[in-house]
């Protein structure tokens, strides 16, 4: 099913590379905030954003993203 959630997106160089389901916003800027803490990479970010995205819920209850259609 297609869904606006909020999704934390990797990007390195500019492109995005992996992407993560997060129930909230606030929990999108927490997982934010400890990677870049963590991060020493200068070419790469991460960004909390809206997304339009295919998701479904796996076999443990967890929704995930399958694609995102739009960001």
């Amino acid at each position: 099913m297609i869904e606006m959630v909020v999704a934390l997106c990797l990007f390195l160089n500019d492109t995005m590379i992996e992407y993560s389901h997060k129930e909230s916003l606030s929990d999108c800027l927490e997982t934010k905030r400890k990677i870049e803490r963590n991060n020493d990479s200068g070419n790469s970010h991460v960004k909390c954003e809206v997304v339009k995205a295919k998701v479904y819920v796996d076999q443990h209850g967890i929704k995930r993203i399958q694609e995102i259609q739009k960001h």
